[in-house]
């Protein structure tokens, strides 16, 4: 909803007419493919640096069935699926904000502007709907993490602490791969848009 109230990409009249193949073009699908891709990656990695490069590997049983402080062969799985959840739901927030142009950089939404670093600061505070609705998405983030009985009985999670910086890591590396695939499609010719009515030869 958030994303149906942005303002128009400076190059809309630049563009040549949309096809009737509706919303789901190729582009889109391979978007979606893309960055589906990315994003499972990523969140598998950081499921498997937690319980393989920084845990002892120990999946445990029983972990989805109750929870008691007796079961502390689930602490490790839990705090994993934590950092994966926190990934997940920091991805999804930020490819929101990615999605406002489909080829422009985050950071250059504006390919005019002067401000080059701080830029997409502005572009982030205009659609205030999406703003809010993204901080409404990471706040909600912390109760289920850290509320007890909600955290480990109801979603089966652990409260997390330096797995923050796995998050941090996994985040830049999202951007970085969003940001490189975008690049890679400005890179692609674009079909020619139209000339206007009156550079067109008159017709003998």
């Amino acid at each position: 909803m958030g994303l149906g109230m942005e303002v128009a990409a400076p190059d809309i009249m630049n563009r040549p007419p949309q096809s009737k193949q509706g919303i789901f073009t190729w582009e889109v699908i391979v978007d979606i493919l893309v960055y589906g891709v990315w994003t499972a990656a990523l969140c598998l990695a950081a499921f498997s640096i937690r319980m393989w490069g920084f845990g002892d590997g120990n999946l445990a049983r029983g972990c989805n069935k109750e929870w008691s402080e007796e079961i502390k062969d689930c602490e490790l799985v839990f705090r994993a699926r934590a950092t994966t959840f926190v990934c997940l739901t920091w991805f999804a927030l930020f490819l929101a904000w990615e999605m406002v142009n489909l080829r422009r950089s985050f950071f250059r939404m504006q390919p005019k502007s002067k401000k080059y670093f701080t830029q997409w600061m502005y572009d982030v505070w205009r659609n205030k709907f999406l703003f809010w609705s993204v901080m409404a998405g990471w706040i909600t983030m912390f109760p289920i993490l850290y509320i007890p009985v909600l955290n480990d009985v109801v979603f089966k999670h652990k409260p997390i602490t330096w797995e923050w910086g796995i998050v941090a890591v996994e985040a830049v590396l999202f951007f970085i791969g969003v940001e490189a695939w975008k690049w890679a499609k400005r890179g692609e010719k674009e079909p020619a848009v139209d000339p206007p009515l009156e550079q067109i030869p008159e017709q003998p």
